[in-house]
Formats: structure tokens, sequence, C-alpha cells
């Protein structure tokens, strides 16, 4: 090891007096082996950069000899004496050093100085207050952060916190942490992202570049599996494709006549099934038997809805009819009258008494007592609520409406070339399904669904597969975190994309006639369901899901 008194380079350059004294061997100095040394690794990367933040990680792992053994031997530092006299000052509070070193850190003069001299002295201040000397406090406010002129909004709101009682009403007020607490680390981290990182390393960055490099793996990974939570780094981030659902674990036969809707409740314990026999199906997903049948339509139902408390359910069908049934007592609760055209979409509002109705004429804003709040004239094929009950989406046409549920007021229209025939928002409100078809039908054909990015307003992905042309499909997200989108199919199947990459993942076959509805339970992310013109409802999973169930299994994936 080289003696402590020994000179070391500074500032991520090689120092000519730095020598590998340690080896038995007569070998050069480290500054002309790191000279020999080509600049970049055999991957093409900065050598120096490598190297330093390579030092960063053994400090931070409580490795310093090892680290400081790195910078001698390749004669690269990690940060020059001035950045290090920095970095302590800011933690030991020694304002004026601080400052002082500003100047050594090439820091842009129009911009940069100033920001980092605001937040030094905003730290300065705050520490002044707590400490209760009021006076020099005030001097820091008037005489060093005033004449800055940097964002005066927060030195007006400084201002007002020279009337805090105490220090912990000041910490309180402020939301920062006090001496004692982590404000000068906080203050650091702040301050670096004002320094070039060729100067001040960002902290971790080696440890973030790999937090990174896995996500962005995680992110590609067709099959992944939220339950695979490794996070090693020997190897690649891979899922095995079995988390994918593949096997029919029921097919389920109640129903006498096409079934056109299928939708689970919130706790994913319950699926609701409606059908041109005029029924719905509440179903047991533990038994997959039949809780109650709900009768009281004249004609085919064409949707149904939960409530957010899953204790009641909408429905509606082309007898024109909108009905609440209440499903912990299977008792039909109200009818409304209201539409003098076939519903086509019912959405509940989050708080669970108002719900939304839609037909080809107009589309009400209803109580659950049947109230009318509002009514759009618009013709609509379907609705969805954002999952924080702020925005109503609407489609009708080629069109689709984003409407703010605060005043009723449109906010967005987003337009396509073709008929949206259904749309599905995922759980976190970012994105949008939209089926699309030809006007007038056509035979089935590939046609697309696109997914819609609503922040921005655009599409962000088309995915093809599947055969749409004659019938109204309803697509869903599913899987861990809607990392999947879903659809059925006129010629039976139903295809599973990969949602980022739009890769086709699966292809599952089992019904005979099309599939237009398919449901992906919310809380069991491997098991989906899809509804037929077949007369049937499949229940899909995984093998290990399916190992318990009675009766053979049925493969019905293909890639």
């Amino acid at each position: 090891m080289k003696p402590e008194t020994e000179t070391r380079p500074c500032n991520g350059t090689v120092h000519p007096e730095v020598k590998n004294g340690d080896s038995d061997l007569h070998m050069s100095s480290s500054t002309e082996y790191a000279t020999e040394l080509s600049t970049t690794t055999p991957l093409g990367f900065n050598r120096l950069e490598l190297v330093r933040l390579m030092v960063q990680s053994l400090q931070s792992l409580g490795y310093h000899q090892a680290a400081q053994t790195l910078e001698t031997e390749s004669g690269y530092q990690l940060e020059s004496p001035a950045v290090s006299r920095f970095r302590e000052s800011v933690l030991s509070g020694n304002w004026a050093e601080v400052e002082l070193l500003t100047s050594q850190l090439n820091l842009d003069v129009n911009q940069g100085i100033a920001s980092v001299k605001f937040l030094i002295r905003e730290q300065k201040f705050l520490e002044l207050l707590e400490a209760q000397q009021i006076k020099n406090a005030l001097v820091v406010l008037r005489s060093e952060l005033t004449p800055l002129n940097q964002n005066m909004d927060r030195v007006h709101a400084l201002t007002s916190y020279m009337m805090s009682s105490s220090p912990e009403d000041l910490r309180q007020r402020t939301g920062w942490d006090g001496v004692e607490g982590q404000s000068r680390q906080k203050l650091l981290a702040s301050l670096q992202k004002l320094i070039s990182p060729a100067i001040m390393v960002p902290e971790n960055r080696l440890e973030n570049m790999l937090q990174q490099a896995v996500e962005l793996q995680v992110n590609n990974c067709l099959y992944h599996d939220i339950r695979n939570d490794t996070r090693g780094l020997y190897s690649d981030h891979i899922c095995a494709k079995t988390g994918i659902p593949s096997i029919t674990r029921k097919v389920l036969k109640e129903h006498t006549n096409e079934v056109w809707c299928v939708s689970f409740s919130h706790d994913g314990r319950f699926l609701a099934s409606a059908s041109a026999d005029s029924r719905i199906i509440i179903w047991n997903i533990q038994t997959f038997e039949p809780v109650f049948i709900l009768r009281g339509h004249a004609s085919k139902v064409t949707c149904c809805a939960w409530s957010p408390d899953d204790t009641k359910i909408l429905s509606t069908g082309l007898d024109r009819m909108v009905k609440l049934w209440d499903v912990q007592t299977e008792t039909l609760l109200r009818t409304f009258q209201k539409h003098s055209e076939t519903v086509t979409c019912l959405a509940w509002l989050p708080e669970g008494d108002r719900f939304v109705s839609g037909c080809d004429k107009k589309m009400l804003l209803m109580s659950d007592q049947g109230d009318i709040r509002y009514t759009w004239p618009w013709p609509v094929r379907d609705v969805a609520v954002s999952p924080d009950g702020r925005t109503l989406i609407a489609t009708g046409g080629t069109i689709i409406r984003i409407i703010s549920l605060d005043d009723m007021s449109e906010l967005n229209k987003l337009e396509e070339s073709d008929s949206v025939t259904a749309i599905s928002v995922s759980r976190d409100g970012r994105y949008l399904l939209a089926n699309i078809t030809a006007t007038p039908a056509q035979p089935p054909k590939h046609r697309e669904i696109h997914l819609w990015n609503l922040e921005e307003g655009r599409i962000e992905r088309r995915y093809v597969g599947h055969k749409q042309g004659r019938y109204i499909i309803r697509s869903c997200f599913g899987g861990w975190d809607d990392r999947f989108v879903i659809s059925g199919s006129e010629d039976s199947t139903i295809c599973i994309w990969h949602r980022d990459n739009g890769n086709l993942v699966q292809t599952l076959e089992g019904h005979h006639r099309p599939v237009t509805c398919v449901a992906w339970n919310p809380t069991h992310p491997t098991m989906l369901v899809s509804a037929s013109d077949d007369n049937t409802i499949r229940i899909w999973g995984t093998p290990e899901d399916a190992s318990d169930d009675q009766g053979p299994l049925v493969n019905g994936a293909t890639v």
C-alpha cells in the first residue's frame, strides 16, 4: 500500500508521482500503466468514468481500503480535494467555506452559481431560525438571499417563517427536519443536481445504473411475472411463459344463448355474465358455480357493471331498460326507462351513487335513484371512467371524448380513422384501449387495437392479429401491472399482446364461435375469462393454477 503521506491524484487525472510500489516485481508507475492502457474499456466505456464509479461504489459498501488501492493503482481519483472539502463543509454547516468553494466547481455563471448560493443561504437562514438567532436570520434574508433575485416566491415564504413561535413550529410549517435531521444531506443532493457529474459524481451512480438496467429488462420481459422479484446481476432477467394463462380451467355452460359481456367484481371473487338468453349470472370464482341468476329483462342483455363496493350491479339490453340489482339478496332494486334507443354501455362513478349510460342518441349521468343529473346529446357506443373519478371517456363513431366530471366540460377530443367499437382504461388511468373496425360492417379481417396515451393524446401502440368485422369485440388490460392487452376475435381465438412492445405473446384456442368479450381478474393476475357466441364462458389460467381443479386440463394455447 502507498503511504498516506504520498501525493494522490486530483479530479480524475493521472498524477505523475503515484507509483505502485507494493509489488515485488519492478512494475512501471501507475501513471505509465494508466497511460499504456486504452482510455476505453473493451466494451467502449470511458475508463476514467468507470474507475471513478467503482471507487464510489466501494466506498459506499464500506471497502475504503480497497477504494484507496484502486485510486492509487489506476491513477484516477473519485473527486478533487476541493469537491471533498465542499461535501464536508455542507454536512458540517460551514457555509462560508461552502460558498468559497463554489468558485472551484466550474458552475454556469448565469444560472448555476446563483441557484447554488440560493440553496446554501436558504439552509443557513433556516438553521439560524431554528437556533432562534432571529436577527442573524433577518440579515441573511435581507442581505444574502434577496439580492440573488432568485425564486422570489420562495423568499416571501421564508419571510413568513420569521413568525414561527418555536423551532418545532418552524419545522412543522416548513416540512424541514432541522439540523439534527436529514436537511443537510438533502441540501447536498439538491446541490449535486446543479454541479456537473464530471466534477461531483452523483450518489450511488453505479447502483442506480444497475437498477435502471434491471428495470429495463423487466419492462421488456415478454412474460414477466411479478412473483419473480429476483434482482440478480449474474444473468439477464427472463421469466418463463408459465405465468401467462394457457389452460382452460373450466368451461361454464349455464347460459343458453350467446354470452355478450363478462365482468369481474373489484375484489375478484365473483364474475357477472350477461347473455342473449336475457339473464345475468353471478358466478363464484372459487367453485365456478352460479351464485345467483338475475331475471327481469324482456330481451337480450348486452352489458353489466359492478358498483364500486361490489354490492350492486347495473344491467341493460335490447329492451332499452337499465336495471339496478342487489347482488347480495338477488333483488331487483329499480328499473330506469330513460332511453328510447338500445343502451350500449354502462359505467359507475367511484362514489357509487351515480352512473353513466349511453345509446345511439345521447349519454346520461344518473343517480342510483334514477334522477338525471346531466345529458350529453352525442351518440355513444362505449364509456369508461378514469380510476380517480375525475374524467369520463366516451366514444361514438370515430370520436373519443375526454370529459371533466367536475364541470361536465369537454377536456379533449381524440379522433380515429375508423369506428371505435369499445374502449377500456388502464388501472393507472394513463392508457386507453380502442377497438377499431370499418364502417359499414364488413367480413372479419385483421384489425387493429390502438393504445392511446391519454396524457399526451396520441396513439402509442397498435396491436394486430385478431379478426373483427361484423361484431363488437371488447378488449382489456390484464396481468401484472396491466402488462398485457387481451382481445377476443371473430375467428374464435383470444389474443394476448405485450402492452409495451406490441408482440403477440399468446393465442388461446377453445371456443368454436366468435369471442366478443374478455376480462382479466383484478386480484388474480393469472386468471382470464372469455365470453363467446358459442354460449360458453371459459376460465383460463396457468398449469399451476389448474393443478387443484377437478377434471382434465385443456391446453388451448398456441404460439
